[in-house]
């Protein structure tokens, strides 16, 4: 009996096939290239990103402006007789309490779920510290004004540690699918534009006003700018991050056991100890060269707005720059590179007096610099798992915080004994070590992935393929 098409079609559809046996593939001797894995960090929504995009655009440009006072408060420090060890202490002060408070702190954040408002009401306390400065520059004499600052820079560290601690985790939150260095290299940048504009018009006011007026207004300045930053930054949108309900201990006991998860990551351990050999370097170098400013070179106000307008230029330029050579030739050579002529800045202007060759070379350290920043930033990221952010970012500052302690002071130690010049010089061989010791873990790193490569090549069987007809070849 003839059938329908349609019945024809079900029986031909229906038809039994063959079942093809599965032929096992040997793993290829040489290595593949990986495949990116996507992060298992929450990621904000597309609005989310657009919106953070807009707070972090707003938060730099007050954060840019509040950098020009790493300007110019040691040179109003050293302006009314200052001390190099009292200068010193601008960055030993926020550092003892960052080495005091930041794993404590740590544990505190670490089971916050609304980290963002921690945030931004720790810099903001901090920022308005300046607004005392003002305050202290109108009322007292300049043998007064001195401790008194010191003291208020102290009181303020203590909110500002919150921040410091709670930065990472908040804008690799942030970030959204675009990645850490595109943000950082975008925040960064803005705030380099910023610092230029603003260090230049404070530069000028300062030398059209009269020496208290200049300062106090610029210390005003300052706050106003710290309350800007704390409209926007208050507003970022991250995804829930604590982790409230994951253990009952106490503080102390949550405390004790951060040395234990610490161990348990020796990669992250070992970054850090290459990163606080650098940062001795540099922050042995970064009280004395305001000072080698002001007491060798005799440089005016507006020379050193000159020359911090040209740092900011620089890292404005140099954060595009590097973000570009990281996709094209590798992270490794971003942060060798930078790390390298970063370090020699410090010996670079101590073999000169003239102030337009330290402000080009001022601009290009600054340009290496910005590498650094990201560099280092996306280095320590890498390293921190994700379920303890808040425990390693607090560590890594109590790690970095160590050494911004001693450094400082041992610099102005050695620059009493035997001069700025030379210890200026001294503090490039310590971060010209780091260089080494980097370069040395990424070749380490680079054997290990080789042998382990060729340890795996080596367990695949070489088979020899047959000719068709069955016949072994001929060697």
């Amino acid at each position: 009996m003839p059938t329908s098409p349609g019945r024809r079609r079900r029986s031909r559809t229906a038809r039994p096939t063959l079942p093809i046996p599965a032929l096992p593939i040997p793993a290829l001797p040489i290595p593949l290239p990986s495949i990116p894995i996507p992060s298992l960090r929450p990621t904000p929504s597309h609005s989310d990103e657009v919106h953070n995009d807009r707070m972090i655009r707003g938060d730099s440009v007050a954060m840019g402006a509040i950098n020009a006072a790493s300007t110019f408060l040691p040179v109003f420090i050293a302006r009314v007789g200052g001390s190099a060890f009292e200068v010193g202490l601008l960055t030993a002060i926020p550092a003892v309490f960052a080495v005091l408070l930041a794993i404590p702190f740590g544990q505190v954040l670490q089971r916050q779920t609304r980290i963002v408002a921690w945030y931004s009401r720790g810099r903001l306390f901090g920022h308005l510290g300046y607004a005392a400065m003002a305050v202290i520059v109108v009322t007292l004499p300049p043998q007064l004004a001195v401790p008194a600052i010191l003291v208020v820079w102290a009181i303020a560290s203590v909110p500002q540690t919150i921040g410091i601690v709670a930065f990472p985790v908040v804008m690799d939150g942030a970030a959204g699918p675009r990645g850490r260095l595109e943000l950082m290299s975008r925040r960064w940048s803005i705030m380099g534009v910023t610092s230029a504009v603003v260090v230049t018009l404070v530069g000028v006011t300062l030398d059209l006003l009269p020496f208290v007026a200049g300062y106090a207004l610029m210390f005003t300045g300052f706050a106003i700018a710290g309350v800007v930053s704390y409209q926007f930054s208050s507003r970022y949108r991250v995804a829930a991050h604590g982790t409230e309900a994951a253990s009952r201990a106490s503080l102390w006991e949550r405390i004790r056991g951060v040395g234990a998860i610490a161990r348990a990551n020796p990669a992250f351990l070992s970054y850090s100890a290459r990163q606080l050999v650098y940062i001795a370097g540099v922050r042995l170098t970064l009280p004395l060269i305001p000072l080698y400013f002001v007491r060798e070179l005799h440089a005016p106000d507006v020379w050193i707005g000159i020359i911090a307008t040209a740092q900011s230029a620089a890292l404005l330029v140099g954060y595009l720059y590097w973000r570009r050579q990281a996709r094209v030739r590798g992270r490794k050579f971003m942060l060798l590179t930078t790390l390298l002529v970063s370090s020699l800045y410090p010996v670079a202007i101590s073999l000169t007096g003239n102030l337009l060759v330290v402000a080009v070379l001022a601009a290009v350290a600054s340009l290496f610099s910005a590498g650094v920043d990201l560099a280092l930033f996306d280095e320590l990221m890498d390293r921190i798992p994700r379920q303890y952010g808040v425990t390693f970012t607090a560590l890594d500052t109590t790690f970095a915080n160590t050494a911004t302690i001693i450094a400082p002071l041992l610099g102005a130690a050695i620059a009493e004994a035997i001069g700025i010049q030379d210890a200026l010089r001294i503090g490039s061989i310590i971060t010209l070590t780091s260089v080494a010791l980097f370069a040395w873990d990424i070749r380490n790193r680079q054997k290990n992935a080789l042998q382990k490569a060729l340890a795996q090549s080596s367990d695949v069987p070489l088979v020899r393929r047959q000719p068709p007809d069955g016949r072994p070849r001929r060697p």
